[in-house]
């Protein structure tokens, strides 16, 4: 394995487990197989799943993501980060947006995606191809697209920091994200 290739592995890897840490900041030590509440996710997501933020919580994000059906879910909202499942059809975006005073992580569990980045809304100079077990790193101010280019579904979690939708947030659909954003 090449040194760059090796460090930006490194790298991705303690990103994830440090952001992972800091979902989980109070959760005891307890094991998914351990817990008896509800607490805990291992089947599929419905559409009555309730957003488990400011609880602590463990699961399987790995499952987790790939279960997740829908579009959009806010699936844990806390004061100051937020973890939310994507499910993006082949050829669906999340389409070309800015979050002002907010960081966000974007991890790949399934599937294949083009991610554009930039300073400007036009001048996108950051374009990457990215698929399974890949992290992006989207520093706040900057404007970015991720576009399922694959030809299955595209799966994947990201974290907010702080939170960026509304807590419980189910958009079944595209379409039913791009109605509510056009409401705000």
């Amino acid at each position: 394995m090449k040194k760059s290739t090796m460090k930006t592995t490194v790298l991705s890897i303690t990103i994830a487990t440090m952001v992972m840490s800091m979902i989980f900041t109070g959760c005891d030590n307890q094991t998914i197989n351990d817990q008896e509440d509800t607490n805990t996710s291992s089947a599929k997501i419905q559409p009555d799943v309730k957003d488990m933020g400011k609880k602590p919580w463990v699961l399987d994000i790995e499952k987790t993501t790939i279960d997740n059906e829908h579009y959009r879910l806010a699936n844990w909202t806390g004061e100051n980060i937020q973890l939310v499942l994507m499910s993006l059809k082949p050829g669906e975006e999340i389409n070309l947006e800015r979050h002002g005073n907010r960081d966000q992580f974007i991890r790949i569990e399934q599937g294949k995606a083009r991610v554009l980045m930039g300073k400007s809304e036009d001048k996108l100079s950051f374009d990457k191809t990215v698929s399974d077990d890949w992290a992006i790193l989207i520093p706040a101010g900057y404007w970015h697209n991720i576009k399922n280019i694959g030809e299955t579904e595209l799966k994947l979690y990201s974290i907010y920091g702080p939170p960026e939708h509304a807590k419980e947030t189910l958009h079944a659909r595209h379409e039913d994200a791009e109605e509510h954003h056009h409401e705000e």
